[in-house]
């Protein structure tokens, strides 16, 4: 297997006036020898073309890309040994699967004997021995990827390069598939890089997640450290389903200690920081600020309307979606809309007023020019 290193490396397109468009800019990252990595993003955030650079498929406008130590930016796509999964399958559709799967062997000149063996190996781990005799046509969507997936893996490369791969596939045999592949990684203990614009695929089955914006990684983590200690506001919000609450407001100070006020109407948003906040955010007094907290960390009341440090505020639903093991409750409060998690019992209708706790522990702060995070909740 291989490590894939990236340093400051960028891909620069030329405009329709002649002007330099950078679809990737100064990415570096160190992909280790059996890693699971998933680049992660809205369209258009150079995600693929960043895999398509490894790859050798498009070419480095600047910065290196090296395999196992050696810079391979002139290195032709077939000297590379790399394996891509593409979105879109690329089976040829007058070969059966086992041609398909056989065919870069056989332009490799290997053994007949070695072909029959590697490919009744991956067929055998993908669950797809029944189907060697079949053209592609007679195929569903999964097994279409599982012999995509085939191919690659008879060729035994260095890694694995996949770029959205089951982005064609319903909601079902996405998971299905997403599991296979985590399997695959396991079994095969291969490096892996992985793209993809969907953050539940991102955070099921990566070891680490690159999350990219416009070109640039904006963090580079674990799932669960991205998910508690997102970077800055595009992380916080795009990490998660339903994805973070963000509330936009000013802290204040009295003698009581250090209080969010949100942005609006008198019947907004009024909390009590932590004494733990308060330390970190004092040099913040009386200036723009942006708190966010998870839906999950955001609970309807069911007892009295005030605590001691002001984490009950009261709003109005708007929506209720039951979706079975749980029920959102989209909510308002002031000009700030945000959504609570609940069990899927808890009653409610919309136009009814509420109570809501706020949990004050698991909350974020951002600063709204720079959009970083300001604090690190426990």
């Amino acid at each position: 297997m291989a490590r894939i290193v990236l340093d400051k490396v960028s891909k620069i397109f030329k405009g329709p006036k002649g002007e330099e468009v950078r679809a990737v800019n100064n990415v570096s990252l160190a992909i280790e020898d059996q890693e699971f990595l998933v680049l992660v993003g809205p369209s258009g955030c150079g995600k693929s073309t960043t895999l398509r650079m490894m790859a050798g498929l498009e070419e480095v406008s600047r910065g290196a890309i090296s395999i196992d130590g050696k810079v391979v930016n002139d290195v032709e796509p077939k000297d590379r040994d790399l394996a891509m999964v593409f979105q879109n399958y690329a089976l040829y559709p007058h070969m059966t699967v086992y041609e398909n799967m056989a065919f870069g062997l056989k332009l490799r000149r290997y053994p007949r004997a070695e072909i029959d063996l590697r490919v009744s190996q991956a067929a055998e781990i993908l669950g797809i021995t029944p189907l060697l005799d079949r053209l592609p046509r007679a195929l569903s969507g999964g097994q279409r990827q599982r012999v995509a997936v085939g191919r690659a893996i008879v060729r035994q490369p260095k890694a694995f390069l996949f770029d959205e791969p089951l982005s064609n596939l319903d909601a079902q045999m996405r998971v299905q598939m997403r599991m296979e592949i985590s399997r695959l990684h396991q079994r095969l203990a291969a490096t892996m890089v992985y793209v993809t614009h969907d953050q539940i695929e991102a955070m099921t089955m990566g070891d680490r997640i690159a999350v990219l914006k416009n070109g640039e990684v904006q963090q580079l983590a674990g799932p669960l450290e991205l998910y508690r200690h997102p970077a800055n506001l595009f992380v916080a919000g795009f990490i998660g389903a339903p994805p973070m609450n963000f509330f936009r407001g000013v802290l204040y100070g009295n003698s009581d200690g250090l209080h969010f006020c949100g942005n609006g109407s008198p019947a907004g948003i009024k909390v009590k920081l932590l004494p733990e906040q308060a330390a970190q955010l004092e040099s913040r007094v009386d200036k723009p600020i942006i708190l966010g907290l998870r839906p999950e960390d955001v609970h309807l009341a069911t007892d009295s309307p005030r605590t001691a440090n002001g984490s009950i505020v009261e709003a109005v639903v708007e929506l209720i979606e039951p979706l079975g093991a749980e029920t959102h409750f989209h909510l308002k409060t002031g000009q700030h809309g945000f959504i609570c998690r609940m069990p899927p019992a808890e009653p409610g209708k919309p136009g009814q007023k509420v109570f809501v706790v706020l949990d004050l522990t698991k909350c974020h702060f951002f600063d709204p020019t720079t959009e970083l995070s300001l604090t690190k909740p426990g």
